[in-house]
């Protein structure tokens, strides 16, 4: 009803110039006292005509314009326009939907200019941090026997190259975060396996900085992504094996599908802590540590929540770091 009375208001001249007419020949038929009867019945014929072979159609035509106009502009973004646009329904539908999806555009520019100069300062920062594993190689493949025996030369040799494919890991990483929602495919999975490959992918790790890693039976099975929960506990395994100098790496889950990683490393300060899922931020272990690239947590972070499910970390200086995941979530509605 909305839409016929802004085509009556559009086009108001049409049915106006006709009336006019009537109402002048109908004036000349009454002043030279012609009979109104001949008259009265043109104006039915021409009005059945009129409405059947013009005004009929041509609302139809109009009727569908503004319906697509419509459909168009509940998709655009909302805002509201400085002022009221002029021009009939059709020409102010378009001219809204315009300008709402150009409001659309100058914010996905804003949001990809974000994006690169984000990946710029993150593969400017890749950049010099692989370059230390690189160059650990360089100086490990100069040093010949006995001032370094074939055997630790070989085992410093993994350590470097393990080093350099993670940082190509999270590169990779780092790239698919952002169409991360496209590639979400949520399952039923028993969580154990997933882990048990992630403690294998740093078995190098752990054997030689001799440290002991505890893998809990636990048979429970949650919804989600295998890949991003593997990429979620390789983050946390690569922090607890970096921040560990002795001890033992624990991985356990409770019944009420409580996944934990405990370390005995050196710990977080209780400062440092609010902000360690900042990007870039790595505080008072950056200083320690200097490969701290303060990206490990954050990417942790936007997984966790892309994954709808929630993170806790504790921890005390000296006596180590607990990481909980949080990843009960119902089970997935089937059709």
């Amino acid at each position: 009803m909305n839409i016929f009375k802004h085509y009556l208001r559009d086009n108001c001249r049409h049915f106006l110039e006709p009336l006019f007419l009537s109402a002048i020949a109908a004036a000349l038929f009454w002043l030279y006292n012609l009979p109104m009867q001949p008259l009265l019945y043109a104006y039915l014929i021409a009005s059945i005509l009129g409405l059947s072979f013009f005004w009929a159609p041509d609302y139809v035509i109009y009727l569908r314009k503004a319906r697509k106009l419509e459909a168009i502009l509940r998709t655009a973004p909302l805002i509201t326009l400085p002022i009221e646009p002029e021009g009939t329904y059709q020409e102010r539908l378009l001219l809204e939907t315009l300008a709402r999806l150009h409001n659309r555009l100058s914010e996905l520019e804003a949001s990809q200019a974000n994006r690169q100069e984000d990946l710029l300062e993150y593969y400017t920062m890749w950049t010099h941090q692989i370059k230390t594993p690189l160059a650990a190689m360089g100086l490990i493949l100069q040093s010949a026997p006995p001032a370094l025996e074939p055997a630790r030369r070989d085992a410093a040799l993994s350590q470097e190259i393990f080093k350099v494919q993670r940082y190509a890991d999270m590169a990779l990483g780092y790239l698919r975060i952002y169409s991360m929602s496209a590639d979400l495919r949520l399952e039923s999975r028993a969580v154990r396996p997933i882990a048990a490959k992630a403690v294998k992918k740093f078995a190098p790790q752990f054997i030689y900085k001799k440290l002991g890693i505890q893998l809990e039976e636990f048979a429970n099975q949650v919804v989600t992504d295998e890949k991003w929960l593997l990429f979620v506990l390789e983050q946390l395994i690569s922090n607890a094996v970096k921040y560990t100098a002795k001890g033992t790496i624990t991985i356990s889950m409770d019944e009420r599908d409580v996944l934990t990683i405990k370390d005995q490393g050196i710990g977080i300060d209780p400062a440092d802590l609010p902000r360690v899922c900042e990007r870039g931020f790595t505080g008072r272990n950056g200083r320690i540590e200097s490969t701290s690239t303060g990206l490990g947590l954050y990417m942790t972070k936007r997984v966790v929540d892309k994954l709808q499910n929630q993170m806790e970390i504790l921890s005390e200086v000296g006596k180590g770091t607990e990481v909980r995941l949080f990843l009960h979530r119902p089970e997935p509605v089937k059709d």
